[in-house]
């Protein structure tokens, strides 16, 4: 009875925000496609040199050979072009593009540096060397540049998209999301934006918001087989296997030579359990790509499903040796290791996945499952417990992932790892109301240590998720928030007063579709809920109306 009228306290304060603030003007968004659509956009600068110089016809023809992907022929030619005219801006510019897609970025910086110099207010200059420092692996000098393309030229969408995709990288996805939908909206008839969008939308598992955003796309260019692979790779991560191998056939044919779009196809064969098709698929990617890990980890993956684990750890052990970033490999290959019995070079591999990605929930339950079988059973409780607070779901759903013969031992250990977090409760509830009580005197980041606490002893507490989603939201760590209100979400998929805050949070965050989705489930569950309607006649409203 305390922990509900604690929690309850906060959630009138929490409602009460709703309608006190009002509708952001701004628009937010996602990521984009390969950072190469729209790089070729002339702008006015471009136009006006090329009238008075006399190297513009082969400036011209270098255009014409990059774009039909001849890039030496085209930085031959732009170099000709600066021989004409040394003072040449568009010249240095486009060779400098070219360089970059020749895998050449400090030429490219050097070129385009030049460009710079000759046109200061030149933003496709400041545009492509942003391309060229995303390259080079220097985030922070990329998004500078992309900032200066905005100042010069505001408009400039395909800037927006890819400051968009870098910022996405660099983890910093509300602003992320900010410039990809203003380069949607700035320029609803670029493909690449909205690829862009979606592979930020993938990038976070929104997969339906994913499709939707590739769907577009492929409307507005269906001969791109990149496109068509995106969008098919996001249907089987939806379990839409039919769908999915339509999108990819497609690809397939549009783009018979690529071994992506052979991997992708076996990677949806696989997920629908036709090993034979996955394997064939697998197989070609690597004829055409040799050097291809992901297709040699699946390879791995379909020989361990198919229980022969030497073949298995022989193609996983390849996939490790090209890619020793690749955590899934690193997963995978932990998982043969344990199932042939070595339990200790598996946690090693799942150790490195975790240091990779250290969010990684199936390495934590993994890890969990071999620490047990080594008898560590306080380490074995300490990661699953990391397992439930990273990614929360039933008991069932962790029972069932891995291989059907695992599944009794799965089990056993799931049952032993939630009745000792059960017997751990009293204590996270005596944290959650110390927390709660902070929360209310305002010293919010006390109050979140203490969920913290809470939440390491018993990760199942569905109330304080919520009240840590309330503190970060009013300490403006708005995309904290919506992982904690989601948590709480799918620990309790009825909880309405989560669903609430989640929905205000994505309209701060110009998610009008995701807040109106939120606010729809709420009248769902409770039809006569007052201020889950006038929370959507807000949204409609600012959306532009329309039901």
């Amino acid at each position: 009875m305390c922990k509900f009228k604690a929690f309850q306290v906060v959630v009138i304060l929490s409602y009460a925000v709703w309608f006190l603030i009002p509708p952001d003007s701004g628009v937010f968004g996602q990521d984009r496609q390969g950072l190469f659509g729209g790089i070729r956009e002339k702008l006015k600068e471009d136009e006006k040199q090329e009238e008075n110089s006399p190297a513009a016809g082969t400036y011209e023809k270098g255009i014409d050979a990059l774009d039909q992907g001849n890039v030496d022929e085209a930085i031959k030619l732009f170099t000709q072009a600066i021989k004409l005219d040394p003072q040449y801006a568009p010249a240095y510019c486009d060779r400098g593009l070219a360089l970059v897609m020749k895998g050449e970025p400090d030429r490219a910086i050097a070129d385009l540096t030049t460009a710079i110099r000759l046109e200061p207010d030149g933003a496709r200059s400041y545009f492509n060397r942003g391309f060229a420092y995303f390259h080079k692996g220097d985030h922070e000098k990329a998004v500078a540049d992309y900032t200066e393309a905005i100042r010069l030229f505001p408009k400039y969408a395909a800037a927006y998209r890819d400051r968009g995709f870098v910022l996405m990288a660099m983890g910093e996805t509300g602003r992320a999301f900010e410039d990809l939908n203003v380069a949607v909206r700035l320029a609803p008839g670029d493909p690449a934006s909205f690829v862009s969008r979606g592979k930020a939308f993938a990038e976070l598992g929104k997969w339906d918001r994913a499709v939707a955003d590739f769907s577009q796309a492929v409307k507005l260019d269906p001969q791109d087989p990149d496109t068509w692979c995106e969008r098919g790779n996001a249907l089987a991560m939806k379990g839409d296997y039919d769908r999915a191998l339509s999108d990819l056939q497609r690809a397939v044919k549009l783009a018979p030579d690529d071994p992506v779009a052979r991997f992708t196809r076996g990677f949806a064969f696989r997920k629908k359990g036709d090993l034979e098709k996955a394997m064939a698929d697998f197989d070609e990617a690597v004829r055409l790509d040799p050097e291809f890990g992901e297709a040699y980890r699946e390879r791995g993956c379909v020989w361990a499903d198919n229980g022969n684990m030497d073949k298995a750890l022989g193609e996983l052990n390849r996939a490790v040796k090209l890619h020793p970033d690749d955590y899934e490999a690193l997963l995978r290959r932990g998982e043969v290791l344990a199932q042939r019995g070595d339990q200790a070079r598996a946690i090693a591999d799942y150790d490195s996945a975790l240091r990779l990605y250290p969010i990684f929930a199936e390495a934590y339950f993994r890890r969990a499952m071999a620490r047990l079988a080594e008898g560590k059973a306080a380490e074995a409780l300490s990661d699953y417990s990391a397992l439930v607070r990273i990614d929360p779901r039933k008991p069932d759903e962790y029972r069932n992932w891995g291989r059907p013969v695992e599944r009794d031992q799965r089990g056993k250990a799931v049952d032993y790892f939630e009745k000792t977090l059960e017997a751990a409760r009293p204590e996270a509830e005596k944290l959650s109301r110390e927390g709660v009580e902070l929360h209310k005197s305002g010293e919010l980041d006390k109050a979140i240590e203490f969920y913290n606490k809470a939440l390491i002893l018993y990760p199942r507490f569905t109330e304080v998720y919520y009240n840590r989603g309330l503190a970060r939201r009013t300490l403006d760590d708005v995309e904290g928030a919506i992982g904690d209100y989601t948590r709480a979400i799918r620990l309790e998929p009825r909880y309405v007063p989560a669903y609430s805050n989640r929905g205000f949070a994505y309209y701060k965050l110009g998610e009008l579709d995701l807040a109106l989705a939120d606010f729809e489930r709420i009248l769902e569950i409770d039809p006569n809920n007052a201020d889950a309607k006038k929370s959507r006649e807000v949204i409609l409203k600012a959306r532009g109306g329309g039901q």
